[in-house]
Parts: structure tokens; sequence; C-alpha cells
């Protein structure tokens, strides 16, 4: 529904002096365009005449944020790109007064639109009169086909816009309606067919049926527990939990609707009017000016924590697309906040409609129901209870399923709701692929809601709402459990999650979820058996969570389903405390490791300078391999820097203190690498011409070698650039090769290297390997990305790979001390 606001007029004296000849030169300019080929006089003057402005008001006086629309003919092509989400929006940009007292001028903006973007705007200029209502504009605007690609030719169109908007409205009188007519004549290319307007006013409002709306429900007595609110938050809490909120109708109202959602302006003494909309689709409603749509005002009747409501049907006009009008107020409305959740009834906002006519009267129907959409029960005032129902049920039908074998494997207790749920992946019988999330409503006798802080005690049909079963061997208990499941499978287009209440029981000796569902459609289907297997606390290699979501109805019944396959690789707390300890160690070898490499490289530097004629006996590819080694990480993770580094759960991200070290990682890796390039640009400087041609030897017998183990990784894998990334680790690890292979040419035998750069380097670049073989040994990888140290990023690590690059290694040292002796 169309939000329209009159701001109170507040006069400046500073325009008072500004000269009117300007205002009016100011006017004249703005709206030369249109009025050029558009004649006020012609299309409005019998609407509201024209009249000389006297003194500028400033603000938006007139504003439509979200009207709705019809007609347009070929403008709006659902073929072409329009989504068929026809709204609009109005803002006046100045008004003034005139010398006709209430008669106004009124400059604005009126704009078409989908859910994506906008493609008609319109400039338009005229005349408002505050006693009848009525506003006349004309204007031109630019239209853009909204073709594929938006490659369209924009269209020029001139048009005259006449609305009906009162000042003051009641209930009777809350719509806002018109009509935008073309100028250009028919079969010209700039023509388009009337357009036809449609708003709710948001406007002064006069309540005129809270009277009846209290004889109305007065009779109605509905039997469950609500609750209340505080007078001054009363509004806060009505807006936030109806408005825009979409509600799932229990029955017919006369159509087919199965949806509807309320767009309520409510005053701070707990009187609100609203307009109502419906659908087919519970992400999209139907126009305010269909005749299935209502409007209606009522108030907060704190005596039985209700609100009550009476609503009149929109009208359509014979005569005119445009000509709409309130009437049939025969329809009561009364709605409440459920103080007890059960598997049936998960709604934070429920109610009950009904027709005041007589059982034969035309227009009559029956009570129906309705409630609200998923759960948001983290902003309700007050203590939520949720009551187990179907306890007793789930017990059967899990023993004649078959439960688990109760082992020696640790599972978590349940009783923390951050253990108890995850994100789920799905896969059905014919290969559907979808996601979702299984949220803990309540666990034994403590209700949750939206968040992890209990709430209230919950209540069961069981003689025990927590402790149902004790095993004295295990020392484990049965939990009641209540949970939300919602998903989407990735082939459906609908942005529109399926959701299915849950309870059951939750043993902590096996891990075993087991619970009864129920899921909203036409109608309630509670014949659906939900078991899940969740993963150890000490979990090997290639466990998750795992189980399934069935139907217990006859294949041929129409509300059978086949089995759901659902996985699902959530982290416990507990894992989570044990991953931010580990990225600590990581983070703190990291640094030690690049420390050292400073040292080392440094080393081989004073080495250097003590005997100059040991750096043109240095290999130039072994120099190039080392700046490599520090370069490619520090190009890879340079985000880092700038960007917090993104995590797969958030329980990671320990206040922010793990980003903050590995910056400091990257700053100690930036250090090594320019200490590495300086050695090799000293090392480069001093070459003669004979030693370049034994290094351009050395580099011809290591190239093959390289370019041979690239093409078989490149091979054997297939798994594109990435691998050769994680090679160019390998090969850095073995940076020792190009050193043999040119004292080999070169017969040398000098003490190039340093032992402590050397040995040092090698041992510093096989430590990643080792750590990983313990790694491995002693966690789980659930989250990679998480790994700072040895990350798979940057270098192969596997249980061979992790023996092999280190044997290579230290076997090369061994090689290069030999020579030097």
């Amino acid at each position: 529904m169309a939000l329209i606001t009159f701001p109170t007029f507040v006069s400046s004296a500073y325009y008072l002096h500004i000269p009117l000849f300007l205002i009016i030169l100011l006017l004249a300019l703005f709206s030369s365009s249109s009025a050029a080929e558009i004649s006020y006089d012609d299309h409005c003057s019998s609407v509201v005449p024209q009249s000389m402005a006297t003194s500028l008001r400033f603000g938006s006086a007139i504003f439509i944020s979200n009207g709705y629309f019809s007609g347009g003919g070929d403008l709006f092509r659902s073929d072409s790109g329009f989504n068929g989400s026809s709204s609009f929006q109005f803002h006046s940009t100045y008004l003034h007064k005139t010398r006709s007292p209430g008669t106004y001028q009124v400059a604005g903006t009126l704009s078409f639109h989908d859910s994506i973007q906008t493609y008609l705007t319109f400039n338009a200029f005229g005349f408002w009169s505050e006693s009848t209502g009525k506003l006349c504009m004309v204007g031109d605007g630019g239209f853009r086909q909204p073709e594929p690609q938006h490659l369209g030719e924009p269209l020029y169109l001139s048009a005259v816009l006449k609305l009906d908007f009162p000042k003051t409205s009641n209930i009777t009188s809350s719509l806002v309606s018109g009509s935008l007519q073309s100028w250009d004549p028919a079969g010209s290319p700039n023509h388009f067919d009337p357009i036809w307007l449609s708003a709710y006013a948001q406007n002064g409002y006069d309540y005129t049926m809270i009277p009846q709306a209290n004889s109305s429900c007065s009779p109605r007595r509905f039997e469950e527990e609500s609750l209340g609110f505080e007078p001054a938050s009363t509004c806060y809490f009505l807006h936030s939990h109806m408005h825009g909120r979409t509600y799932r109708l229990g029955g017919s109202l006369g159509f087919s609707s199965r949806y509807m959602a309320f767009n309520m302006i409510c005053q701070q003494d707990g009187m609100l009017h609203l307009s109502i909309g419906f659908s087919n689709v519970s992400s999209r409603y139907e126009n305010i000016a269909s005749e299935i749509s209502l409007v209606g005002e009522g108030y907060w009747d704190r005596s039985r924590n209700q609100l009550c409501l009476l609503a009149c049907r929109i009208l359509k006009g014979r005569n005119s697309k445009a000509n709409y009008s309130v009437g049939d107020c025969t329809i009561g409305l009364s709605l409440w906040v459920p103080a007890v959740m059960t598997l049936q009834s998960r709604s934070n906002v429920v109610g009950r409609i009904w027709s005041n006519k007589n059982t034969n009267d035309v227009g009559y129907f029956s009570t129906i129901s309705f409630q609200s959409l998923g759960s948001h029960m983290n902003t309700i005032p007050g203590p939520i209870k949720y009551k187990y129902t179907s306890i007793d049920s789930v017990r059967s039908s899990c023993r004649a399923s078959g439960g688990a074998t109760r082992g020696k494997r640790r599972y978590p207790n349940g009783r923390s709701p951050g253990d108890m749920e995850f994100s789920i992946s799905l896969k059905d019988d014919g290969g559907r692929r979808g996601w979702g999330q299984a949220r803990v409503l309540s666990i034994g006798d403590t209700y949750y809601g939206d968040g992890d802080t209990a709430m209230a005690p919950a209540e069961s049909s069981a003689s025990a709402a927590d402790l149902v079963e004790m095993d004295d061997e295990h020392h484990s208990t049965i939990r009641n459990v209540s949970y939300a499941i919602s998903y989407k499978f990735n082939s459906v287009p609908s942005d529109e999650f399926l959701e299915i209440a849950a309870e059951g029981i939750y043993d902590a000796a096996s891990g075993t979820l087991c619970m009864r569902g129920c899921r909203f459609l036409d109608s309630i289907d509670c014949e659906i058996l939900i078991k899940i297997q969740l993963r150890p606390l000490d979990p090997k290699a290639g466990e998750h969570i795992s189980g399934t979501i069935s139907s217990t109805r006859n294949k041929r019944d129409s509300l059978f389903f086949h089995p759901i396959d659902v996985s699902s690789d959530h982290m416990y707390e507990s894992e989570a405390v044990d991953s931010m300890w580990r990225m600590d160690v990581e983070i703190a070898m990291a640094l030690v490791s690049l420390t050292l490499s400073c040292i080392c490289i440094r080393s081989q530097i004073l080495h250097s300078k003590k005997h100059p004629d040991a750096l043109p006996s240095m290999s130039i590819a072994m120099l190039v391999l080392l700046v490599l080694g520090y370069m490619i990480p520090s190009v890879l993770n340079f985000e880092a820097l700038f960007v917090t580094r993104k995590r797969q759960n958030v329980l990671l991200r320990s206040g922010g203190w793990i980003e903050v070290n590995e910056t400091i990682v990257r700053v100690m890796s930036t250090v090594a690498f320019f200490l590495s390039f300086s050695l090799l640009q000293v090392a480069w400087s001093l070459r003669s011409p004979e030693e370049s041609k034994r290094q351009r030897a050395a580099l011809m017998v290591c190239l093959p070698l390289y370019f041979a183990g690239g093409l078989l990784i490149w091979l054997l894998q297939l798994q594109g650039w990435e691998e050769l990334i994680s090679y160019a680790g390998l090969v850095v690890d073995g940076f020792l090769l190009p050193q043999i292979i040119l004292n080999i040419c070169r017969n040398s035998r000098g003490n190039t290297l340093t032992a402590f750069f050397y040995l040092g380097i090698t041992i510093i670049r096989a430590m990643p390997h080792l750590y990983d073989l313990y790694r491995a040994h002693r966690y789980v990888p659930h989250v990679s990305s998480s790994y700072i140290y040895a990350s798979d990023d940057g270098n192969y690590y596997s249980s061979m790979w992790d023996l092999i690059a280190p044997c290579q290694g230290f076997v090369f040292a061994v090689i290069i001390y030999v020579q030097q002796r």
C-alpha cells in the first residue's frame, strides 16, 4: 500500500525577500519544455483553475511512496522484461501558495518501476486544490524500454496527471486514485494507453468506525493466552509485527487468495488504520485497487490483549477504471500475540476474520483463522512458553523405525542451542539439491525462540519436560526438543522457503534427533518423520551430520513426498574454541618462521660482505626462487592488509584479534621478501661474463626439470592454476637445487653459502609439512580457510608430500654441505 504524507507547511522569512518575478522566472524555466507542448488550461482548468503564485512553501508536501498502477498498454509488457510488480512513486519538489485561497502550485516527479529498476519518469507541473482534493498536472518524461540488455531506444512522452488527493481522510475516503493519460494523438509512436493509479493515503485521518469495531469484537471471545504491551510501546510492537509481514489464511473470504499483508499507520493512543492486500504468493500482494482488497481501522484492546478492527471492501467503479470507493464495512478482524507455542501453532501473530452479515446474505463467510509466516520471537515482549504435544507419538515412531546404537562416542549434551542448530544441504530422489536451516526453538524446559537466550520454561504433555529418560550406563539424558526447519531447492525459481515445524526427542548418548514435523500447505500435513544423526564431538575424517526428512503417508496420498537426504558440516562450539586456539598457535609459528627467515637471509648478507668472492658463486636461480617464495603468499593475501578475512563460521572471529595477527604475518613476509630481493640484487650486479655463462648453463639444467614436473602435475591433477601455485611452493621447498647444479658446473669447493642460511631455510621450509602431519592427526579439517600456517593455497600438503618435501630439502642440504667441503 502506498504511504502519503502531508508535513506541516513551514514558511521561511528568507524566501519573502526573493523577488516575485524571480520565482515566476524559475517556474517558467522549470516547466518550459512541457508547457511549450502541453497547455495546462486546455487539460486542467476544469479540474483546478490556474492561479498566480504568491509565496514559496518548502518540503515534500505531497508524497506517495508505493502506489500501484495498471494499464499503459505496451509500455509495461511482461515479455519485454517488466516483472509485473506494478508500483509507482510521486513526490513534490516544491509547493507554492497562490492568489486563490486553498490552491497550491505544485511541481513534482512521478516514476514507475518494478522491483529492479525504474522504467518511466515524468516531471510535471500543475495545481492542487486543498478544498476539493483534486490535483492536475502536465509534463513530460523519458521511458526506457525494458528490452534485453536494455538496448531499447528511449521514448519521450507527454502526459496529463489527474489525482484525487484529499488533505484529510477517513475510512471511506482513504483511497487516492487517478490516471496518467497521453497527450500525443492515437497512432503516434509516443502515444500510450491510459495508466490507472491508486494508493492508500497516510494523511490526517478521522476515526469514525471505532464504536462499530468494538461492537463487532465484543461478542467474540477467543480463549487463548496472549501477551500485552506497555502503552508507550504499543505502536512500536504492532508496527514491527504487522506492517509488511506475510500471513497465511486458514480459509476463504470468498476468493482464492492464500496470503495477506497489512500496511498500517498507528497512533500513539493505540488506534490505527490500515490497508490489507491479498495474494496467492507469499512475497507479492494484489493491488490496493482490486475488489479483494480491504481498508480498515481499529484499536488495541488492553483488557483482552487483542487488536480489534473493522474492515471495508474496496469497490470498483463501473464507469472509470480510476474510480474506486469504499463500502461493505461488515468484516471484523482480531489478532493477538500468543503466549504459548505448540507444534501446530508457531506463529508470533495469530488472528481471526469473520463476517458480520447474516448467514444467507451475499458476501457472508465463516470465521477463518490466519497466522504470520516464520517466527520472530526475539522481538516479542514477555515470556513465551513452548508446550510439547506430540512426544508420545514421536517415541513410538522412532522405536518403530529403529534407533541408533549407543556407543562410546561423545555427542553434544543437548544443553547448548549453538551445538544443536545448523545449516543443512538437501538432496531428494530426483537429484534436486537445496539448502536450508534447522533452528532450535526449545530444548527441554527452556525456550529460546530466535536467539540463544532462554526466554521461559516450556510445558509438556509428558510427565517430565526435560529429563525424559536416564541411561545408567552412559549417564545421558533424552531431551525434548523443538525445531523450525526452513529450506528451498535450487531448481525452484521462487524465493519462497518451505517451512517445517518439528518437535521430538534428542538422545545425547547416540547423538540422534527423532522428530515429528508439520508443514503448512492448503492444509496442515503432520505426517512427517525427521531423523538426524549428529556428528560426534571427536569426529573422524569424513564424518558429518546426516539424516532424512520423510513422509509417513501412503505413496498414493496427494501429500506424500519422497525422502529428502539432509547433511551438514556444522562446527560445534568446542571445535570452534579449539580452532581459534589452533589459529593462535599457527600465527605464532608463522611469525617465528618468518623472523628466523629474516635472520637466516641477513646472515648470508653478512657472510657475503666478509667474503666478496662468494657472491658471484651464488645461484641467481636459487635467489629468484627464494624471492618468489616470499612474494607469492604476499600477493595472494595482500587483501588481508585492508579487508577482514572471511570465515565460514562466525565463531572464528575472536573479536578481530586473529585478523590483526594475520596482518602482522603479512608484514613480516614482506620484510623477508625485501631482504631476499636485496641479496638477489647484489649477486646480480657482481656477476662476471664467465659466471653468467655458468649461471645460464645451470639454469638450462633446472628449467627442463621444473617444466617436466609442472606438466606432470597439470596432467594428473587437472585442477587449473591453483595446482600450479601449489607446485611452485614445492619447487621453492627444493630451492637448493640450482645451487647444487651451479656448484657442479663450477666445480666449486668454497663456502659460498653459510650453513646457518641453507640449513636454516631448509628447516623453515620443512616445518609446515611436519606440522601438517600433526594437524591432520589432531584436527578434523572443517574450515580449511582458517589455516594460516601450512595453508593449502601455497603448497602441497598431504601425508605423501609432507614426507617427500622435508626429505628432499634435507638431502639437498647434505649435498651442499659435502660440496662445500
